[in-house]
């Protein structure tokens, strides 16, 4: 498949208006800007949606539509990654095949495969599917600006009886001069709700505990 070179300008145009930030938790995968739309694994919480979800619905509008367009796996998750490196790493939160496709003005930046114990190297500005859990790869050295997106399945890293993820389905809507996430028939403008919000603390006693020291 090819996929014409317009079909990713709104996207750019969208990342040079608000360039992402970098992304905290994959300093050790790489360097760059990169950060996920879609669902993700929170600490100590069932799998739901990216806070970039709200705070950039307008994007996540463009990969959603993108995805519908030209993406040929089924997806929970999209990963967007702007100028960023990948090191030699597998997706360890993948579940089955993913889909990336690279554009922007660069030179390089070729995807570095390890299958089978043979080493690959693939022009990734035509879209690649591949299961990246199970596939060694990296990003080789670029020159320019260079942009790429995943789309693929995440596997929740806590409840792993969530296996199929069931959660309301994702929109972004007109909201006055804006645009707002959407999810299920709820409108999310200020994050999800926590599980935890208006319980009451309940103050425990504690017993005595006498110490004998020796």
């Amino acid at each position: 498949m090819t996929i014409p070179a317009e079909a990713f300008q709104p996207i750019i145009d969208e990342l040079h208006r608000k360039p992402l930030s970098d992304n905290k938790y994959r300093l050790i995968a790489g360097h760059g800007k990169s950060q996920t739309f879609g669902v993700v694994n929170r600490r100590s919480l069932p799998a739901d949606y990216s806070r970039l979800c709200w705070l950039r619905p307008y994007l996540y509008k463009l990969l959603l539509e993108f995805g519908d367009k030209y993406v040929t796996v089924p997806y929970t998750s999209i990963t967007v990654n702007q100028n960023y490196r990948a090191k030699a790493h597998k997706d360890k939160g993948n579940v089955g095949p993913s889909f990336l496709v690279a554009f922007g003005d660069y030179t390089g930046g070729d995807l570095k495969l390890w299958e089978s114990d043979e080493e690959l190297t693939v022009d990734v500005r035509q879209p690649l599917v591949r299961d990246f859990s199970q596939v060694l790869h990296e990003v080789a050295e670029f020159q320019g600006e260079r942009f790429s997106l995943v789309y693929y399945t995440l596997e929740p890293r806590h409840f792993k009886n969530q296996l199929p993820l069931v959660l309301p389905p994702p929109s972004v809507i007109p909201w006055g001069n804006k645009w707002a996430f959407k999810r299920g028939d709820v409108v999310i403008k200020n994050g999800l709700p926590h599980p935890l919000k208006g319980r009451k603390i309940v103050a425990k006693s504690v017993e005595p505990v006498t110490v004998n020291f020796v």
